[in-house]
């Protein structure tokens, strides 16, 4: 079968471009009217589409492809909420959702309005097939991604886990290529960091400012504490994810001395600084949030008044941890950094770092097809430092998940992470028109053959 990609990657353009112009930012979401447009041009496409709300404008929409029972079933996963955008700050409107010199701009082009069109076309090509899958093939675009997914994935698992559950899960969080020399190493994320958003409480003693020290300030105790967090640096832990992409890497690289000082948890810091100076800083700063348990301080609050001593004040923190990690060794570790300063802890979010194995078929088929679209390429496993809803399917469910929305050679990881949830955010059509064939090939293969 003759397929016409372009003309597919053109459709995917216009229905991306009507979904940034549906304004989804998370808080509040409002996702419904995006989970309309996806169910329309579904049904156009011959599926009957379910739209479900987990509370009320919440909406989530899912499909699937009955198989034969005779092999797993596959969900392909995306979200429709996006996060915050400053008109003020970006050169055209983050919400018009422009078509033009050969990108979609908007809000959403890459994370994760882009997926959602792409696996929205994947799904039209399957469904156009004489014979039925070996096992389901499920759509499902769901909402509150972007806030941690209680209102989507979270929600569906715990009440209508039916329409959702699969052995197999494609979802965002990789296929992004990174340029080594002449070599392209693509990633598939097969693991993520824990998410852990705790707020750290000082408590002082209020007094008249014009006599500071009367009182006791609880922001000097909170400052302290910042100063002390943001010069605590964790141990290296190379999990087997990363050992295996630093392996790839340095094999890429092909730089004897700095390839083996990678695999050496004493001297990796050493060289991913000598690789930030020869032109590789976004990777090397990513790969160090990798192959460490990170915390950020990202909010404070407290005062009461101007000319109030402050009794109060929070901070909150970032914590991100490596799979097999746990809160406990967070709050022993935090604990020791901040020995002397008073404080009570409230965690705000939680959620386990989590891996799903390499050794399966459809790590197997995403390997050997992105070598075929992309010769001389390497493929290696990749851990997200941020979170998607994979964790809820890996937890809950067992599943194996990979991210794999693949980009085109030329959206390297140093053109396209800067755009993920940062200003001007576009999308090529070429890289959709990739990623609609690379992807289709993908579950063919998987679920066909």
């Amino acid at each position: 079968m003759s397929i016409d990609f372009k003309s597919l990657s053109e459709e995917a353009a216009r229905l991306l471009s009507e979904l940034i112009k549906v304004d989804t930012t998370n808080p509040p979401g409002n996702e419904l009217p995006a989970a309309e447009i996806v169910a329309e041009a579904l049904r156009d496409f011959g599926f009957e589409p379910i739209v479900v709300e987990s509370e009320e404008n919440r909406g989530n929409v899912i499909t699937r492809i009955e198989g034969r029972g005779e092999g797993p079933s596959l969900l392909l996963l995306s979200h429709l909420d996006v996060v915050p955008a400053d008109p003020k700050k970006w050169s055209f409107n983050p919400f018009s959702g422009e078509i033009r010199d050969g990108y979609v701009h908007g809000r959403g082009a890459i994370d994760c309005k882009g997926l959602v069109a792409v696996e929205v076309m994947v799904m039209r090509l399957l469904a156009e097939r004489d014979v039925a899958p070996k096992g389901d093939i499920i759509f499902a675009a769901t909402a509150d991604e972007e806030k941690g997914g209680s209102k989507g994935v979270g929600w569906l698992l715990e009440n209508r886990s039916e329409l959702v559950k699969a052995d197999y899960v494609i979802n965002e969080g990789g296929g992004v290529p990174i340029k080594v020399g002449d070599r392209l190493i693509y990633t598939v994320q097969v693991a993520e960091k824990g998410v852990f958003w705790l707020k750290l409480k000082f408590l002082g003693k209020p007094a008249h400012a014009s006599v500071p020290w009367l009182g006791d300030n609880a922001i000097i105790k909170m400052s302290e504490a910042v100063k002390k967090i943001a010069e605590y640096k964790a141990p290296v832990f190379l999990t087997s994810t990363v050992k295996k992409l630093l392996e790839i890497f340095g094999k890429a690289l092909g730089r004897t001395v700095i390839s083996e000082l990678l695999t050496n948890p004493y001297f990796l810091d050493l060289a991913l600084d000598l690789l930030s100076k020869e032109g590789f800083e976004t990777i090397a700063q990513i790969l160090k949030a990798m192959v460490r348990d990170t915390m950020a301080p990202t909010m404070v609050k407290g005062g009461i008044k101007e000319n109030v001593i402050a009794p109060e004040c929070t901070l909150t923190i970032d914590c991100r941890l490596l799979p097999g990690h746990t809160k406990d060794d967070l709050l022993k570790t935090l604990k020791e950094i901040l020995t002397g300063i008073d404080f009570e802890v409230e965690t705000i979010t939680e959620s386990v770092g989590t891996e799903s194995p390499i050794d399966t078929p459809l790590y197997e088929i995403i390997e050997g097809t992105i070598v075929e679209e992309v010769p001389n390429s390497y493929v290696a496993p990749f851990m997200s430092t941020g979170g998607t809803d994979s964790r809820y399917f890996r937890v809950l469910t067992n599943s194996v998940c990979y991210g794999f929305w693949p980009k085109s050679p030329e959206s390297t990881m140093g053109k396209i992470v800067p755009l993920i949830h940062g200003i001007d955010e576009r999308i090529s059509i070429n890289d959709l028109e990739f990623a609609i064939r690379t992807l289709y090939r993908v579950v063919d293969r998987f679920m066909y053959d």
